[in-house]
């Protein structure tokens, strides 16, 4: 039987990592100083592209690869609420997905919605599925929203 989630192989860590702006090995900012930064404005490339992958996402609302795409492009151009929006679509798909569930924590952590943020860390701390790493992250994100 094939996998269910043949896209994880996109990379949704890379997802992780851009929405942080420093890389995978980055610890949470003071929930002050992570909501305080406001991003760089896009550049007409980047909102070209943006623009280019909202309307896919348009096309194939319920295409992972889509959505994972959308996502890391609406990060990157300061659209976090996009970026949510995808994300949670991609749990209706699988709803068993630590990777993307850290993110969503770590995105509405991002917006200061840390009730929200709280929700998601911790389903990723609980979880089976996820790896010793992001249990880390997320216990460390946790720690700031407390």
């Amino acid at each position: 039987m094939a996998s269910k989630t043949p896209w994880r192989a996109i990379g949704l860590m890379a997802i992780v990592s851009l929405s942080l702006g420093t890389g995978a090995g980055a610890q949470p900012l003071t929930a002050q100083a992570q909501t305080q930064s406001p991003p760089a404005a896009p550049t007409d490339a980047e909102r070209k592209i943006y623009d280019l992958a909202f309307q896919e996402t348009l096309r194939k609302p319920s295409d992972p690869a889509t959505l994972v795409g959308f996502a890391e492009i609406a990060i990157k151009v300061g659209d976090l609420e996009g970026a949510i929006s995808a994300l949670d679509r991609l749990l209706l798909i699988d709803g068993d997905q630590p990777e993307v569930k850290l993110e969503l924590g770590v995105l509405y952590f991002r917006l200061g919605s840390f009730e929200a943020a709280r929700g998601y860390l911790e389903e990723v701390r609980s979880s089976q599925r996820a790896s010793a790493a992001l249990k880390e992250r997320a216990a460390a994100f946790l720690k700031e929203v407390k």
